[in-house]
């Protein structure tokens, strides 16, 4: 999926959270967006979800996203930085999320495995009981999964251990060519060698 973002501009009060950024993500590329916290990174990528509203436009694949994002948001999938405190049973998130996307159960279980998480141990438990790592990296098994054409992750990483955060970095590696990735971070040294542009 090919983005283009031109002019965008954002305001909270006399905060002015993104001034004039235009930046195109060729299809397929793989993006680092590098700053300190409190430097705009999340506010862009809200923007490009369609979760928050900005002066300027936001293109994919050459069309306005537009009001109605339904169809487009079949083909992303989102990692935020701190993962929402939901009530619901971590089985009842997944097949959610998953279902929206036609994934199965031992799809999204299999990518969590491989970042040392077992979702058949946690299911009956309350998603926003699991330890801050643990709820990244349900999220992180679940845009993985997910056959996206456009990932975007806000510090993915900033609650996993050191072993599973190499582990996700592993597997954003060997994504196929033709996904899209904006990866957020403070840390360019951690993420260097899976992007092509900074």
């Amino acid at each position: 999926m090919r983005v283009e973002l031109n002019d965008l501009d954002k305001c909270f009060g006399k905060v002015h959270a993104l001034r004039s950024v235009s930046l195109e993500l060729s299809a397929g590329s793989r993006t680092a967006l590098i700053g300190p916290n409190g430097s705009g990174k999340s506010t862009l990528v809200r923007v490009l979800m369609g979760m928050l509203s900005a002066q300027g436009s936001v293109r994919f694949d050459g069309a306005e996203a537009g009001d109605d994002r339904r169809e487009l948001a079949k083909r992303i999938a989102y990692v935020p930085q701190i993962a929402p405190r939901l009530a619901a049973p971590v089985r009842d998130v997944v097949r959610a999320v998953a279902g929206l996307r036609g994934q199965a159960w031992d799809t999204v279980a299999s990518v969590a495995s491989a970042l040392a998480l077992d979702l058949d141990v946690l299911a009956k438990r309350p998603f926003r009981a699991l330890s801050g790592g643990q709820r990244q990296k349900i999220l992180a098994s679940l845009a993985l999964a997910s056959g996206a054409e456009l990932l975007l992750f806000d510090e993915p990483t900033a609650s996993m251990d050191p072993r599973s955060r190499g582990e996700f970095f592993r597997l954003v590696e060997v994504l196929p060519a033709s996904v899209t990735v904006l990866l957020c971070s403070h840390r360019l040294d951690e993420i260097r060698r899976l992007v092509g542009r900074v």
